[in-house]
């Protein structure tokens, strides 16, 4: 079983307004996960809001519109020849299952919550709408806290204590995370910075995900998680991601070297039962050295991962076994 719990191949068929099941031409869909023989994609939509992160390529002017929007979208596609390919998956038996019919699982979440609004209401009627995984924070801070990337006016930046406000968690984001954990959603704890990462933590019930990015021991960066965080996710049985994209800026060169380099990394530090894979994918075509440049390439990370040495087991849970456990002790 493979699972990829950091995608985005919802989001970039919707923007291309293109069938599901086709070639999206980026570097994940679904042709491409089923010649990587990928079981299921955590797909996070990018929604966000234009007017707090500023005008770029993918920012929105109306966040919840526009994802209602995409799960419209969804709900048809699924309902024609998509459906005999792709299924949601509310439930870690639906994973199973779609794998049994030769399906490809999407699991739905969010990468930002300004489509939320602040409001237990949006994120219920979300929640039935298949919505299982929040990435807290994203493109800049909210109520759960500072974002390690800020957008200005179209650019991206690292966030800088002496420029950028110490946003805190607030009695609001208590509130959504009190219901996320009521709903049984999993929460994501990438981008948030570290003092309100520890603070999030503090209120979560079982266990987090940080899906996708590197390691601070790597690579100096406030963009990602530090030894003393990443031991934190695993002592709550989660999980963390590792990614062959950086989340830059940065000297890092994208690619299967820096996604095995973050996976010994995480290893040493917690051991093999708190490791996965998030690509974040989306576009990217060019971007990744060769050997791992799309999702259709992902046998060439357990291949990398035996030629240093892990073995079959080990590299059955990094690729998929160990998020199933996770998914299944938040959302059943």
């Amino acid at each position: 079983m493979i699972i990829d719990v950091h995608g985005h191949t919802l989001d970039l068929a919707c923007r291309r307004g293109m069938p599901l099941e086709s070639s999206l031409g980026g570097s994940t869909d679904l042709p491409l996960m089923r010649t990587g023989g990928v079981t299921a994609q955590l797909c996070p939509t990018w929604t966000p809001d234009a007017a707090l992160s500023g005008p770029h390529a993918y920012s929105v002017a109306d966040p919840l519109a526009t994802l209602l929007g995409m799960l419209d979208y969804l709900d048809r596609e699924l309902s024609g020849r998509a459906g005999e390919k792709v299924a949601v998956a509310r439930t870690s038996a639906d994973v199973r299952a779609a794998e049994a019919n030769g399906r490809v699982a999407l699991i739905l979440g969010m990468e930002g919550t300004d489509a939320l609004r602040g409001d237990p209401a949006v994120l219920r009627t979300l929640h039935g709408r298949g919505l299982r995984h929040v990435c807290l924070v994203h493109e800049h801070g909210n109520e759960f806290g500072a974002a390690s990337q800020v957008w200005e006016h179209g650019t991206m930046r690292p966030y800088d204590p002496a420029r950028d406000p110490a946003v805190r968690l607030s009695e609001a984001g208590r509130a959504l995370i009190a219901e996320m954990n009521r709903l049984g959603i999993l929460v994501d704890l990438t981008h948030l910075v570290e003092p309100a990462f520890w603070e999030v933590l503090a209120v979560l019930e079982g266990p987090v995900l940080i899906s996708h990015g590197g390691v601070r021991r790597n690579t100096d960066s406030v963009r990602y998680p530090s030894d003393a965080q990443i031991r934190a996710v695993a002592c709550t049985g989660g999980l963390i991601g590792a990614s062959p994209a950086p989340l830059g800026p940065s000297q890092e060169q994208p690619g299967l070297g820096l996604l095995l380099d973050t996976v010994d990394a995480l290893v040493s530090l917690v051991g093999v039962d708190h490791v996965g894979v998030g690509t974040d994918f989306l576009e990217d075509v060019g971007y990744y050295s060769a050997g791992f440049a799309d999702i259709g390439e992902m046998p060439q990370v357990a291949r990398g991962l035996r030629e240093r040495g892990y073995g079959a087991e080990s590299i059955q849970r990094v690729l998929g076994g160990n998020f199933l456990r996770v998914f299944e002790r938040v959302a059943g």
